[in-house]
């Protein structure tokens, strides 16, 4: 009644045999915990992980009587985890302790049995990830072409299986970073291959997610590691500026970036540009008075690269940097690994063909907009929106992610024809990366979108004066980057409705004017002097 779901109780037989369960497992456990000698231990924990074999005290305790036995254990336990498997193929501490067994056998065993264990696990449940490490592990080292007939053999029956994608991609990883041509890409006779396979699923199923990812994977590599790309030197401000291509964690005490000012090291410590102990683009460090009479030569180095970055201060300059040359493709498909323009091309005709059949196919519209991009990012700009707005109508659950790969792809294209100044007004944008590229910028954009905070390598622009935020989504500042040459801020119609909101902002030296017409501030009691006592000197403009 009243909605309740009513259970009917458990007949008299049942709940005596629950009850008997019960009591025979707290004998077990009450006898294993008590120091049962080893002998007694695995009988006791035979019993329990039989009925259920989730108990990892019962793994544990089991290990250590196996220890102190000794003998050739290794054949009856395999076969007791076997059957504890098909009790729970999942569980962790069955298959923890089958590798455990399988590592202390006396000779490698051949695999084959467990090869037809991973077979059976893998046929009821195909999405078994436990059987498929397991499987991996045992083709460690192995020909991998068995494994990859096999995977291809579960793909023939069920291109949506991921799992066996995934044990794919895995294999031909080795493959890979033995690639010729580009980093990481496969052999081309090989990448034909997995195309040709690809392409088989995607007509199949166009709006199955799995083989699409694996397209976008096949035609990637690794992430390039992380580089320095700028050097910043800034003697007014007694700064050092190192910014990389990624966010990295720079240890104060021990640090594999180092500097050096005429060959003297510089004694650090290194700070954070997002003011945060976390990784980040770019780095700081104390700048001593260099001489002003004569050059002065600085020197940077990233232990990982161990290739030095100069920069020469001329007497009377106030700034110096020395920023990477930047590569079109990195900005907008930084993993793609396969450099042959004519495999790129041949992928963009197949999707256009299939978005004929399947204009709604999100795989197709998301892989589609990204080739593009890597090929001709300038000529299909138009083309490459249209794709990514056809990709948030067909899949409005992530608007989000599709937002942030279009900010992405804006960001980009704004890189490419930035000079001192660069405008991103009115683009969408719910990110704004790329920003570690922008050493030179002094003027930045952004009004008119969906920002809701700072950008988060914001710190990476050490010359910039100007910057305009009116018009998007933020409430609170947070933790502000240091910009040190920066005069003007606007943030007006954004939602801020208190002061405090504004308090990072007294971080930055130079801040002359800041903008906040038409943001509740304004007409908040008493917000326009709060502001003045938190920003002395600071012309603020409320209309």
């Amino acid at each position: 009644m009243h909605g309740r779901l009513k259970l009917r109780p458990p007949d008299a037989a049942r709940r005596r045999q629950r009850e008997e369960k019960l009591r025979q497992y707290r004998e077990a456990m009450d006898a294993l915990l008590g120091g049962a000698p080893p002998a007694q231990v695995l009988s006791l924990t035979g019993s329990v992980l039989a009925a259920n074999p989730d108990v990892g005290t019962c793994w544990n305790l089991r290990r250590r009587a196996l220890g102190a036995l000794g003998g050739d254990w290794v054949p009856s336990e395999l076969s007791f985890v076997a059957q504890c498997l098909g009790v729970n193929p999942k569980s962790y501490g069955a298959w923890h302790h089958r590798g455990w067994v399988l590592g202390h056998a006396p000779a490698p065993p051949a695999g084959r049995e467990d090869l037809a264990l991973c077979e059976r696990l893998l046929a009821a449940d195909s999405r078994n990830f436990h059987a498929w490490e397991h499987r991996r592990a045992l083709a460690a080292g192995q020909d991998p072409e068995a494994e990859l007939a096999f995977a291809g053999a579960l793909l023939s029956r069920d291109f949506s299986n991921f799992s066996a994608w995934h044990h794919r991609l895995r294999l031909l990883a080795p493959a890979r970073n033995r690639g010729e041509g580009a980093a990481g890409a496969l052999p081309p006779e090989r990448l034909k291959e997995e195309l040709e396979l690809v392409q088989n699923a995607i007509f199949t199923d166009p709006t199955d997610q799995s083989a699409w990812v694996y397209l976008r994977c096949i035609l990637s590599r690794a992430p390039p590691p992380p580089r320095v790309i700028c050097v910043h030197v800034d003697r007014e401000d007694a700064t050092v500026a190192v910014i990389f291509s990624r966010p990295v964690r720079v240890n104060p005490e021990h640090p594999e970036l180092r500097a050096t000012l005429d060959g003297s090291t510089l004694p650090g410590p290194w700070r954070s540009g997002e003011g945060r102990p976390r990784p980040s683009h770019t780095w700081l460090c104390h700048l001593p008075a260099p001489p002003s009479d004569c050059p002065a030569l600085l020197e940077v180095t990233w232990e990982p690269d161990s290739t030095p970055r100069q920069v020469t201060l001329q007497p009377g300059e106030a700034e110096a940097w020395w920023q990477e040359p930047i590569v079109e493709r990195e900005l907008f498909w930084p993993e793609l690994g396969v450099a042959e323009a004519q495999v790129l091309q041949d992928q963009v005709r197949m999707c256009r063909e299939l978005l004929e059949l399947e204009p709604q196919s999100r795989g197709c519209l998301l892989t589609l907009a990204l080739l593009l991009a890597a090929l001709e990012p300038r000529g299909c700009a138009q083309e490459i929106r249209q794709h990514l707005g056809g990709l948030q109508d067909a899949d409005p659950l992530r608007w989000g992610f599709v937002a942030d790969v279009r900010s992405r792809f804006e960001a980009a294209l704004g890189v490419l024809g930035a000079g001192e100044g660069l405008s991103l007004s009115a683009k969408g944008l719910t990110s704004v990366p790329l920003l570690e590229r922008l050493a030179a910028l002094t003027r930045l954009e952004l009004s008119g979108n969906e920002l809701r905070a700072l950008p988060a390598a914001l710190g990476a622009l050490r010359r910039l004066r100007e910057l305009d935020l009116s018009r998007n989504r933020i409430s609170e500042l947070g933790a502000a980057p240091p910009l040190p040459r920066l005069e003007l801020l606007r943030l007006d119609r954004n939602p801020i409705g208190h002061a405090p909101a504004l308090s990072p902002l007294a971080a930055w030296p130079r801040l002359a004017r800041l903008g906040l017409a038409e943001t509740p501030l304004g007409s908040a009691p008493h917000g326009p002097a709060l502001l003045a006592e938190l920003l002395p000197g600071v012309d603020v403009t409320f209309s």
